[in-house]
């Protein structure tokens, strides 16, 4: 969601609260059955099923530019999240509208991960948009998953998302 120099959010826990919301309406989208825990202290924010199989993951958010990419902070008060804790982070890009969809042990240890979606090839780049990662079976520890062939996953979170995005615009426009 691109700000224009506008700030969209009060504080950091109102966007948190949208971003989870909004990782939950794309994933039910996508056919996942999603649920989120009561209260405030569980390590996961959301819990997301599929063929039976539940994960737990952590929505996390950035609009942080620092000129050659976006930054996302990943630990809660100091505390990182390991692999015991969750089972996968969700980073949204707001200015972008875009997700990244991580293994937790891919960045576990790290209290922060730097983004470069603009820059082909960048280190993260095969978990833009990989919500295909939440339905793999993990059958052996470090083996390497093949990401299927064809863009639909990212083409209908693309679609959702954008939709969700820009009702959100007009939304915003009425308001003020």
């Amino acid at each position: 969601m691109r700000r224009h120099g506008k700030r969209v959010f009060a504080n950091f826990k109102q966007r948190g609260e949208w971003v989870e919301l909004l990782f939950m309406t794309v994933a039910a989208g996508l056919g996942f059955t999603v649920a989120k825990p009561f209260g405030d202290s569980a390590r996961y924010d959301v819990i997301v099923e599929h063929l039976g199989r539940f994960l737990r993951i952590q929505v996390k958010s950035t609009e942080l530019w620092t000129g050659s990419s976006y930054v996302c902070q990943l630990n809660m008060c100091g505390r990182l999240y390991t692999a015991e804790d969750i089972d996968y982070f969700a980073v949204y890009v707001l200015p972008l509208d875009l997700w990244y969809i991580f293994p937790a042990r891919t960045l576990a240890g790290l209290s922060n991960v730097v983004l470069s979606p603009h820059r082909k090839g960048h280190k993260y780049e095969r978990y833009m948009e990989n919500w295909w990662l939440l339905t793999r079976k993990h059958v052996r520890r470090g083996a390497r998953t093949v990401v299927p062939s064809g863009d639909e996953w990212r083409d209908a979170t693309d679609q959702l998302s954008a939709r969700i995005v820009e009702r959100l615009r007009m939304v915003g426009t009425r308001v003020r």
